[in-house]
């Protein structure tokens, strides 16, 4: 099981972030003094500003440009992610202490994969936010090894958790028939364009009979998805086809849509087949959910009793003044 939440500390940071100028070297102007103490542990200014960094993101990439200015129950965009990020240092404080209390240590292969993964984040990141976090690749890696070992802290408690069989005999047998219709795979075939009157026309042409593919290959921009064996072609779950493409109901087998703006462009879809799955997929599949989101409750209630019970102190004068990444 793997954690979902947290906002995936620093890795998600990696994944998230596309290639700008950048640098290797913390600035030489950075003060990286203690901005607080947890349980006694100081927290520097870098470490705190990575996490702050990252949040940040995250909450950007949510709501856009427009989250700074909008409420959350009474508290702001800056005070909801100062919130998430002590939080996030918290539990990494936490399951420090856990791992050091339980014998738990990285391997040498999974520090490395922490170093490599330091000098992608850098790498990816621009010069300014480079010089407001005060890092390079090599200071950045221990907040990444601390990442790293919170996953499998997270995952080792999951694993103490005992899971109810009544209880997910009971859960199968209330979502079996939902997860059925979710979990029907569609098998379609694709046309992409960046004109609405030459795909209504194609659409036209399809509908009279013409060969699809042939279409495809006459008129698909992606160049790229031509040269491809099965280019055109996709499967999706019918949950995942209603959230790609803005539609409430599925179209019908046989059926050629009508144009479906996306991003700029138009898809124009023929539906080939619906694969409804077995019963004993689905009841893997609602067992494995059910764990899923029992093992996560667990975990994160044992975070939350770790978490309450640290002493967080501020650095007045220093913690107030912090710049932020928006």
């Amino acid at each position: 099981m793997k954690k979902k939440g947290l906002l995936c500390l620093l890795t998600a940071g990696v994944m998230a972030l596309s290639a700008c100028g950048s640098t290797s070297e913390s600035s030489s102007n950075f003060n990286d003094e203690v901005v607080m103490k947890i349980d006694g542990r100081e927290i520097m200014k870098s470490e705190y500003m990575v996490y702050l960094y990252t949040t940040t993101k995250s909450f950007t990439a949510v709501g856009g440009d427009e989250i700074w200015s909008m409420d959350f129950d009474g508290q702001t965009a800056d005070e909801l992610v100062e919130e998430r990020t002590l939080n996030t240092i918290q539990s990494v404080v936490a399951a420090k202490k856990y791992a050091e209390e339980n014998g738990m240590t990285l391997t040498d292969e999974q520090k490395e994969e922490a170093v490599k993964a330091s000098e992608q984040f850098v790498t990816n990141l621009p010069k300014e936010d480079i010089e407001k976090m005060g890092i390079d690749a090599k200071k950045l890696a221990p907040f990444m090894e601390d990442s790293y070992m919170y996953s499998f802290v997270y995952q080792a408690l999951a694993a103490e958790c005992e899971v109810d069989e009544a209880e997910k005999a009971k859960y199968y047998e209330e979502n079996k028939a939902q997860m059925t219709e979710d979990y029907t795979l569609l098998d379609m075939e694709t046309i992409v364009m960046d004109d609405l009157e030459k795909a209504k026309e194609v659409v036209q042409k399809a509908r009279d009979g013409q060969d699809f593919q042939e279409l495809f290959k006459e008129y698909d921009i992606d160049e790229n998805a031509k040269q491809e064996e099965q280019g055109g072609k996709m499967s999706l779950y019918k949950t995942q086809f209603a959230s790609s493409f803005g539609l409430i109901d599925v179209p019908e087998v046989g059926t050629i849509t009508d144009p479906i703006e996306m991003d700029g462009v138009y898809f124009i879809i023929k539906m080939n087949t619906n694969t409804v799955p077995q019963e004993s997929e689905i009841k893997t599949v609602a067992e494995a959910s059910f764990t899923n989101q029992k093992q996560a409750e667990y975990s994160d209630a044992r975070f939350a009793e770790m978490i309450a019970a640290q002493k967080v102190e501020y650095i007045g004068g220093v913690f107030e003044n912090l710049e932020k990444f928006h």
